[in-house]
């Protein structure tokens, strides 16, 4: 091809089935139609655009030897043929980074696209013969300038061994890559290729190091340099997560540090799941998935594993492990529901025990979930932890999916309720939320009076806090339970807190217990206006609950006249008589093996002469039974021992309150 050629009459751009050449010298020779240089370039930049392929040359100068050596070096290989475009379209379908900068598409060294995709460019099988000529030229034309690369990755994938500055061959975005994340193996999706950060030691802050990611370093004991001189390939990954109301992609980061020589693929801190030796990953990682599919909105789960609390450092993101096992839990997540959440590499900053009130202020026909199904390289990504609240400490923690089982429910403790059987029966009616739907009653105004608030007063350690408890059990509901110092002494705290676990109760399908709630119920009187500032604003949060609340006292007579209009249902609790002492005596030591216990039915009846409440019996039975493990079974002397000592204290408290009187 001449310059000739290429400069006679107009021809539709792409229309030749061929490769045009050009060249560009280091100092040009040519001579110019034009005066402006500008008009002149244009008209360089257009030859050969009726090319199906363009291949553009400059002329180097060669590094080495004493004399200049100049050659001839690949800039850039353009495709102008329209149905070579859309074949190329179709190659790199989901390659992040296939971007051409316009028309026509244009390849750059060091190829990367061409590279990662040239197994598909290899098959490509087009249906017309014009496109697979076009197809085949190109194929010869782009060999000559990847062929040392390609050589490189099939013997990585041959050998399982890569060095630093070709690591980045072995990473085509788009594939699945394997990752070690929150002490799980994971699968992510690789976002884009590789970048390689290079460092400058007389200027890298050590501080800035540290901040980039809180994830632990490629390293090698062999290198003299440490971390902070060491170039790095910064790795780009994301993971499905949900954020409370839909699933999207969440994206991390991991950088592999320079290293000498060669190293194996799946000694890396990430690496492509292509060169994992376990044939399982994804099917583990599937099923995983799916769990975490079914752990989407709202559920009550028991956790078998630690719980891991969010801190936020100066480096970063830390979950911190709490090796317990945690109660009955509702899994919600914080995160609102922000596009931006996932396109930022950084990590959410809220903490713990931030509750998202923006999201939690919807009702229930107004909240949106997502909740269509995943397909299976979802699961494959999702993330192997979920957020959920743990309804014993108040706070928002991370779980791993694989120790999350379902509820395990028991009616035990509402049998154990020694109540009039009515009683029972009564209080589990307020309980069923469809039956107090079907009856319709609502206030005058919308949305109020709907809830139900049932009151229990008595005597400390007479089955208050375990009739809640039990109730809640039967009912297959979460209970959430608060204590008037949780809600804190001052009007801004109060309404806060009772205002999200109300909302939380409300959202859950969960009841609230109010525990010892005496100081929010006590008449209001003219000589303390802060309290009565409490006490109005708890009133005010009880007209729009929906739900189910437990409220339990032992001052009953100084109950606000307002609260007892507002309450619905009010349980008396008394002193426990000989009969119902003796019953929890049994229902206590049938809970025994009956091999560990020797306790006739006259030993029960002595015991059940000592006044007490249900508290106390179980914290005896419990005291007796630390010492009858030295001599079992347990007798009636071990239980007459705790009994005395607890005696000899009651008489002393008796003489030192006497003294302070």
């Amino acid at each position: 091809m001449d310059l000739r050629s290429m400069l006679e009459g107009p021809e539709p751009a792409g229309s030749r089935c061929a490769v045009g050449k050009l060249y560009r010298h280091t100092k040009s020779s040519s001579w110019s139609v034009v005066q402006d240089p500008v008009l002149h370039e244009k008209q360089v930049s257009e030859l050969g655009q009726s090319y199906a392929i363009v291949h553009r040359f400059s002329l180097e100068q060669l590094a080495g030897g004493k004399q200049p050596r100049h050659a001839w070096t690949t800039h850039s290989v353009a495709v102008h043929s329209i149905a070579l475009q859309n074949a190329l379209t179709q190659i790199f379908q989901g390659y992040p980074d296939w971007a051409p900068p316009g028309k026509p598409y244009t390849f750059l060294p060091p190829y990367k696209p061409l590279l990662h995709r040239w197994e598909k460019i290899n098959t490509f099988n087009a249906v017309d013969e014009t496109t697979k000529q076009e197809m085949r030229i190109l194929r010869e034309e782009l060999k000559p300038l990847v062929e040392v690369e390609l050589n490189v990755l099939e013997k990585a994938k041959s050998s399982g061994v890569v060095s630093f500055d070709k690591l980045w061959l072995i990473f085509a975005p788009g594939d699945f890559v394997v990752a070690n994340i929150d002490g799980s193996t994971c699968i992510c999706e690789l976002q884009s290729a590789p970048k390689l950060i290079k460092v400058d030691p007389r200027k890298r802050n050590r501080a800035f190091r540290h901040s980039m990611d809180d994830e632990d370093d490629e390293e090698d004991d062999d290198e003299d340099k440490d971390d902070s001189q060491k170039s790095y390939w910064l790795i780009l990954f994301s993971q499905v997560d949900w954020d409370g109301s839909r699933c999207g992609r969440k994206i991390g980061q991991r950088r592999i540090l320079e290293f000498n020589g060669m190293k194996a693929v799946t000694d890396l801190d990430i690496y492509p799941l292509s060169f994992s030796i376990n044939q399982h990953e994804k099917d583990l990682a599937l099923t995983r998935g799916r769990k975490f599919e079914s752990l989407r909105g709202f559920h009550v789960m028991d956790c078998e594993g630690a719980k891991f609390i969010e801190k936020i450092t100066p480096f970063g993101v830390e979950y911190i492990p709490e090796p317990e096992k945690v109660p009955p839990f509702k899994l919600q997540s914080t995160f609102k529901p922000d596009t931006s959440y996932y396109e930022d590499t950084g990590s959410e900053t809220d903490t713990s025990s931030e509750i998202d009130t923006e999201r939690l202020t919807l009702g229930d026909d107004e909240r949106h979930e997502d909740l269509r199904p995943l397909t299976d390289e979802e699961c494959i990504l999702a993330v192997p932890r979920v957020k959920g609240f743990d309804l014993r400490t108040k706070q928002w923690c991370y779980f791993n999916v694989v120790d999350l089982r379902k509820t395990s429910w028991s009616d035990s403790s509402y049998d154990n309720l020694v109540l009039p059987t009515d009683e029972k029966e009564l209080l589990m009616g307020f309980a069923n939320r469809e039956r107090l739907r079907e009856a319709g009653f609502d206030d005058f105004v919308k949305n109020k009076g709907k809830g139900v608030i049932i009151l229990l007063y008595g005597p400390a350690g007479v089955g208050k806090t375990l009739t809640a408890e039990a109730v809640a059990e039967k009912s297959r509901v979460p209970l959430y339970v608060l204590s008037a110092g949780e809600l804190g002494s001052t009007a801004d705290k109060l309404e806060r807190a009772l205002q999200t676990a109300l909302k939380c109760c409300q959202l859950w399908g969960a009841m609230l217990l109010l525990d010892e709630a005496d100081v929010f119920l006590e008449a209001r009187g003219s000589d303390n206006v802060e309290r009565n500032e409490l006490v109005s604003i708890f009133l005010r949060q009880l007209e729009y609950y929906q739900g189910l609340m437990f409220l339990t006292t032992n001052r009953v007579r100084k109950i606000d006249n307002a609260f007892l209009s507002r309450i619905d249902l009010i349980l008396p609790y008394k002193d426990l008589d000989l009969n119902t002492r003796r019953e929890l005596w049994v229902k206590f030591i049938h809970r025994l093996p009956p091999s560990d216990v020797d306790l006739s039915d006259s030993d029960i009846d002595d015991l059940a002469t000592n006044k007490m409440n249900g508290r106390d019996i179980k914290n005896v039975l419990k005291t007796a039974l630390i010492i009858a493990a030295v001599s079992k079974p347990l007798r009636k002397r071990h239980l007459q021992t705790v009994l005395d000592i607890r005696k000899r204290v009651d008489s002393l408290r008796l003489t030192t309150d006497g003294i302070a009187n």
